[in-house]
């Protein structure tokens, strides 16, 4: 008999693709699942590898992770809200593997491993429209057998990850240097820069974060970024601000306020491409300048309304915000959410972009979230009818910003606990 579940592909079996998992395989009534996992496990970024290059099969190493990456959230407003951390007394701001056990921890518990394939690279995504109903073809390969198959799905929903493909910007002579050069998705050690005098381009939170764990093996180091104000937080002694770099020349990086320095390693902290090179042609994707596009509401497709986006918004606390969106992607599969036509979707979407430029916001921005970040949590819920996020995340949230704003080098040393959903309490204490 054939059944009557709606099958859904998950791609990626990082963090948004595991949450997502949790809650269709909750409803094995409804649902049938298979999600795709190109690596030999679950975590996604979280799973810490020397590699920097290729993994076994082949492929380019997903993650970005390096040795000593703490987290830059406290894990109490991190977990995921069904799923607490079991170490409540520890450090809010843990090392990065406390994370990926936790993402092991979680797949199991919700006995998430029936449904997921490992070592299996999608290959191709299809849409096939049958008298107004897109389903869709997906072709995966067995790493390990190297067999290709093809199978049919009702929804997809893509969770495959923005932190591989690194952005790389054009600069004037930068192929007349000939020092080391990488993209902070190839850098693990701090140790590799004793002595030397490093460029690093982009202060956001891994330009920063390098800048610090650097700071105590490097000679200097020339922070570069275009940040109009300039970092204001107390920050290494030997980390010296600089602007953007207008041209190299050999080993002397000249940057646009008009200083120079001699580099001997320049790393870029440039953001990444989002990237879908699995789908198919006749689905139209723009992903220019770090923006994907047409997404409603950061989720899903407007042309196929059977088609998600995980992952897109940034500045945001994404364990929870997944686990709402996922549910908000169950509603509307289910038909409980009742999305609008494809032209109302794409106005509205067009609507918010245009009010965010007009605010002044480049369009690479706009994913960056930051205070837009509660409404949209608060929106989706509502929608989904479930709980949005107690108002104590968003204080201990305010509270780690203001921090940070003070001094990057300590303020993953405070540790917060939540009494209630108002309320929580912070102390500090050095952690090493």
């Amino acid at each position: 008999m054939p059944s009557n579940k709606k099958r859904v592909a998950i791609i990626g079996g990082g963090v948004a693709g595991l949450i997502v998992a949790r809650h269709v395989s909750a409803r094995t009534e409804d649902y049938s699942l298979m999600l795709f996992e190109q690596t030999d496990q679950v975590g996604g970024t979280w799973v810490y590898t020397d590699k920097t290059e290729v993994d076994k099969n082949g492929l380019p190493v997903h993650s970005s992770m390096y040795k000593n990456l703490r987290t830059n959230l406290p894990k109490e407003i991190m977990q995921i809200p069904d799923f607490p951390f079991k170490d409540e007394d520890g450090p809010s701001f843990v090392h990065h593997s406390v994370i990926r056990q936790y993402l092991q921890d979680y797949a199991q518990h919700f006995n998430l491993f029936p449904h997921i394939k490992l070592n299996t690279l999608v290959k191709y995504v299809e849409p096939v429209t049958l008298s107004d109903q897109t389903t869709w073809l997906v072709t995966y390969k067995n790493m390990a057998t190297l067999e290709e198959t093809t199978a049919r799905f009702d929804a997809v929903v893509l969770c495959n990850g923005h932190y591989t493909v690194g952005n790389i910007p054009n600069i004037k002579g930068r192929s007349t240097f000939k020092g080391t050069c990488i993209h902070s998705h190839q850098y693990r050690l701090p140790e590799n820069y004793k002595g030397r005098n490093v460029c690093i381009l982009g202060a956001s939170w891994s330009g920063i974060d390098i800048a610090i764990e650097m700071s105590k093996y490097a000679e200097k180091i020339y922070l570069s970024h275009n940040l109009p104000e300039g970092l204001k937080a107390n920050i290494a002694n030997n980390v010296e601000q600089r602007a953007g770099i207008e041209f190299i020349d050999g080993k002397t990086f000249h940057f646009r306020d008009g200083t120079s320095a001699e580099v001997d390693d320049f790393i870029y902290c440039t953001g990444y491409k989002f990237t879908y090179p699995f789908m198919s042609d006749k689905v139209k994707i723009k992903t220019d300048d770090n923006h994907v596009e047409p997404i409603y509401k950061h989720l899903v497709h407007a042309d196929t309304k059977n088609l998600f986006f995980m992952g897109l918004p940034g500045i945001v606390i994404p364990f929870p915000m997944f686990h709402i969106q996922s549910q908000f992607i169950l509603r509307i599969l289910d038909g409980h959410i009742k999305l609008p036509s494809s032209e109302k979707m794409k106005s509205d979407y067009e609507k918010e972009k245009n009010m965010l430029l007009q605010q002044g916001i480049p369009i690479r921005h706009i994913i960056k979230m930051k205070e837009r970040q509660w409404a949209y949590y608060d929106e989706i819920a509502t929608a989904a009818n479930v709980a949005s996020f107690p108002p104590v995340i968003r204080k201990i949230y305010d509270h780690s910003s203001a921090m940070r704003e003070l001094d990057f080098m300590t303020y993953k040393n405070y540790q917060y606990r939540i009494i209630d959903k108002e309320n929580f309490t912070v102390c500090y204490g050095k952690q090493e």
